[in-house]
């Protein structure tokens, strides 16, 4: 009965033991659907962003999109031939900056609650601001301010967005490491990581085949030189916006988040990085950390971001912590009225495509539709402002009747208080000054000093007329 029962445990163990160990087709299968399924969403990515840049009038897109090990899309659009071709990156260079700053921090020399005075002797705000507020943007500068004028103007522990906070972070790197700005993130993020086409001076962002740039001009994108800071009171320093990298170098970049620093940072200090954050009020609210972005809605997932914008060009680099997933995006032109928006919806696009949710779809007349009634608004303005120069002779007949009074009301009305009020309509809609205006919006600053231009010169030739109409009726 024992050798029976033996046998039979045996062979119980045998067959279950087939059971368990012997492959499952049904496996395999799911395996090949799922690598089948991820092939098939790269696919529609390319295709929705070869579109997408074709409508949005992109003279040129690169993207590269990575996990842990592998890249995952590596594609071009337009005039770009390769994704190893460089971009400006905008302030997707904060997050380099920030990761220079915890790199300092890691190894002591820098204490995040520390005052910045205790870095920069020659600092005019004492003990006010602490490098973390710096790094979040709560140390309240100005939005429009440099290393030239900075002072506490908002309340601290608010977030208002200020590139002066990470031109700041970046004197700190130089004093701190003793280092150029260019020289630290080139030998301790640049180099580490293989970022071969990265670069923090215009100098070798060239040599590295910089792309050709591009402003947009009443909707015609018309190529133009990067403005690159000449010095350190520039509004956009290297460190808060004018590093040059291309995708695939981006791509590295991300992969060493999502491998938790692997020799630059520790997975600490990028947690510090990613959720050591304030809320930030807007329509999808978000919480700004140390050079990155955390959305939560209305995405299936959360979603780590850092868009840059700068005169001649736009990016946008993601971190997708849950599905470990990085991307980044970049464009080589800015168009701020009309590509600014699409490229926003473009980047958002991808993110919502690897969650399941469909993309955003630009129109195919959209971008045409959007610069004719930007042009027209335009158009308008300038007519109004040269049509009192051309019935200069029609407002000489017409001094002859009608109250002086009322001829001199009419006057300042038309010719001083009207052109004042369009000059400064950027600053009181849009709490712009002119300068930023014409930097990132030239047509519109173009139309606003010509049409004031216009009225001013309308205003002196009517004075001219009507003091010397004045002369002759005393004789």
């Amino acid at each position: 009965m024992k050798a029976i029962k033996s046998l039979c445990l045996l062979f119980c163990f045998v067959i279950l033991g087939g059971i368990f160990l012997q492959p499952i087709p049904i496996n395999r299968q799911a395996l090949a659907l799922a690598e089948q399924t991820e092939s098939t969403i790269y696919d529609e990515i390319d295709s929705y962003l070869a579109n997408a840049c074709y409508k949005a009038h992109f003279p040129a897109m690169s993207i590269t999109i990575v996990n842990k090990e592998d890249v995952l899309l590596s594609k071009t659009y337009g005039d770009c031939s390769s994704t190893n071709t460089p971009f400006l990156l905008g302030s997707v260079s904060k997050s380099f900056t920030a990761l220079c700053i915890m790199q300092l921090v890691e190894r002591g020399k820098i204490d995040l609650n520390a005052p910045i005075s205790t870095y920069l002797s020659k600092s005019n705000t004492n003990n006010a601001i602490t490098v973390r507020q710096l790094l979040n943007h709560t140390s309240g500068l100005g939005e429009h301010q440099n290393l030239g004028n900075y002072k506490i103007v908002n309340k601290q522990g608010e977030h208002i967005y200020a590139n002066v906070n990470y031109s700041l972070l970046g004197k700190i790197i130089k004093v701190v490491s003793e280092l150029s700005y260019e020289d630290y993130v080139t030998q301790n993020i640049f180099e580490p990581l293989s970022m071969s086409k990265s670069a923090a001076t215009y100098e070798k962002a060239k040599e590295n085949g910089l792309i050709e740039t591009y402003e947009n001009w009443f909707g015609i994108n018309t190529k133009t030189a990067p403005k690159f800071p000449n010095s350190d009171n520039a509004w956009i320093t290297p460190s808060a916006g004018y590093l040059s990298s291309s995708t695939a170098d981006l791509g590295k970049y991300l992969q060493m988040y999502l491998n938790g620093g692997e020799c630059i940072i520790s997975n600490d200090s990028i947690n510090k990085m990613f959720y050591e954050n304030v809320e930030v009020q807007a329509n999808i609210p978000y919480k700004y950390g140390m050079g990155w972005t955390l959305t939560n809605e209305p995405l299936k997932q959360p979603a780590l971001r850092h868009s840059g914008l700068v005169e001649t060009g736009m990016s946008t680099i993601y971190i997708l912590p849950e599905s470990d997933i990085g991307i980044a995006i970049a464009v080589n032109t800015n168009d701020y009225f009309v590509g600014k928006d699409m490229m926003d919806r473009i980047d958002w696009s991808i993110v919502l495509m690897l969650t399941g949710d469909n993309p955003n779809q630009i129109k195919s007349n959209e971008y045409v539709t959007m610069h004719i009634l930007y042009d027209l608004a335009y158009f308008v303005v300038l007519v109004i402002s040269i049509l009192p120069l051309c019935l200069i002779m029609l407002y000489k007949k017409r001094l002859i009747t009608g109250k002086l009074w009322v001829k001199i009301s009419v006057l300042i009305f038309i010719h001083l208080i009207l052109p004042i009020f369009i000059l400064l309509l950027p600053r009181m809609f849009f709490l712009t000054p002119l300068w930023v205006v014409l930097a990132f919006v030239p047509d519109m600053f173009t139309t606003i000093i010509i049409s004031s231009c216009l009225l001013f010169i309308g205003g002196i030739a009517k004075t001219i007329i009507l003091i010397k109409r004045k002369v002759d009726m005393k004789r």
